[in-house]
C-alpha cells in the first residue's frame, strides 16, 4: 500500500473511529427506548444530538435483531423482547455475524463468476466485502468502489488497480459520496457490479436505507455490463424508502438457500434470474 494512503486511511480512522461511537451510542438508545417503551425518531435524534438519518439507521439495526419495532415516525420495544434488558442489548459484533454462514456461501458463489482482467464495481455491503474473501489476491483486475472498507481489502493487492470516488465521509456507513464521486463513477463503465439492498420485493422493486446510495447504486447498474444483486434471505420482502431498481435489472439475483418459494416464484413472476447459494461448509 502507498505510504500517502496508508497515512489517510490511518487519519480517517482517526477521525471517527472504527465503530465504537456507533455502539455506544446504540446502547444508550436502547436504555432510552426501554424507559419510554414508545418514543419518536425526532426526539431521540434531539436527545442525542444526531441527525434523524442517523437514528434511522440505528433503528434499522435495532429493528433488524428483535429489539425494537418501528412505526411511522417512532419505535417502540417490540413485543417479542419487551424486557430490554442486558441479555436483550445489541452489539455490532453480533450483527455482523449474523447470517454469516449464508452471506459467505453468497459471496464465495459470487466470486466465482470475477475472471482476469475484469473491471468490477463492488458497492458497500457486509455480503459485498465477503467476496473479496474468496478472490485469489493474484488476480488481476480494476476495482470500482466508494467504500472505505472495500477500499482497505484491495489497497494492497498489488495486482488491483483502484478507481476510488472519495468525496465526504460518512462515518455510520464508512462510505464516501460527492457530487464529483458520482460523476467519476458515471463516466466509468464495469464488466461486473456486485451490489446490495437493504429489502427487495417482486412488486415494489429494489431498496436501500441510505439516500445518497441510490444515486450510485443507479448509476453503476446503468454502465455495467453485468450487474448482480447479493442479498441473503432476510432481506428479501424487506422495504426501505430508496427504490433504485427493479427486480429484472439485475443480470442475476444472488441470494441464499433460506429464500422461500413463493418469493421465488413472484421474482421468476417478474422477470429476474435467482442464483441460490448452497449450504456447504466455508472455508
Amino acid at each position: 500500500m502507498p505510504l500517502w494512503l496508508f497515512d489517510w486511511i490511518i487519519k480517517v480512522e482517526h477521525w471517527y473511529g472504527d465503530g465504537v461511537k456507533r455502539q455506544s451510542r446504540l446502547e444508550t438508545l436502547q436504555d432510552i427506548i426501554a424507559q419510554a417503551n414508545s418514543i419518536t425518531i425526532k426526539d431521540l435524534a434531539d436527545r442525542m444530538s444526531v441527525s434523524v438519518m442517523t437514528i434511522r439507521r440505528d433503528m434499522e439495526i435495532l429493528e433488524s435483531t428483535g429489539v425494537v419495532r418501528s412505526y411511522r415516525g417512532g419505535v417502540v420495544v417490540s413485543e417479542r423482547n419487551n424486557r430490554l434488558s442486558g441479555s436483550m442489548r445489541y452489539s455490532l459484533t453480533s450483527a455482523e455475524t449474523a447470517n454469516v454462514e449464508k452471506k459467505r456461501a453468497i459471496a464465495k458463489k459470487a466470486a466465482a463468476l470475477i475472471g482476469d482482467g475484469d473491471v468490477v464495481f463492488f458497492d458497500a455491503g457486509s455480503t459485498v466485502e465477503l467476496i473479496l474473501e474468496y478472490i485469489n489476491p493474484d488476480l488481476e483486475m480494476t476495482v470500482l468502489c466508494y467504500s472505505l472498507n472495500v477500499l482497505n481489502l484491495v489497497a494492497n493487492r498489488k495486482n488491483v488497480k483502484i478507481i476510488f470516488s472519495g468525496g465526504v465521509y460518512h462515518p455510520d456507513s464508512q462510505n464516501f459520496e460527492s457530487p464529483e464521486g458520482l460523476q467519476l463513477l458515471e463516466r466509468n463503465r464495469s464488466s461486473k457490479a456486485f451490489i446490495s439492498a437493504n429489502g427487495i420485493r417482486a412488486d415494489l422493486g429494489v431498496t436501500s436505507s441510505g439516500q445518497f446510495e441510490t444515486p450510485i447504486k443507479r448509476a453503476v447498474i446503468e454502465n455495467s455490463a453485468q450487474s448482480y444483486l447479493v442479498v441473503d434471505s432476510s432481506k428479501c420482502g424487506l422495504v426501505r424508502t430508496g427504490h433504485f431498481a427493479d427486480v429484472d435489472d439485475f443480470t442475476s439475483i444472488i441470494t441464499d438457500w433460506n429464500l422461500e418459494d413463493k418469493m421465488k416464484d413472484e421474482l421468476a413472476e417478474s422477470g429476474a434470474s435467482v442464483m441460490i447459494a448452497t449450504e456447504t461448509i466455508l472455508t
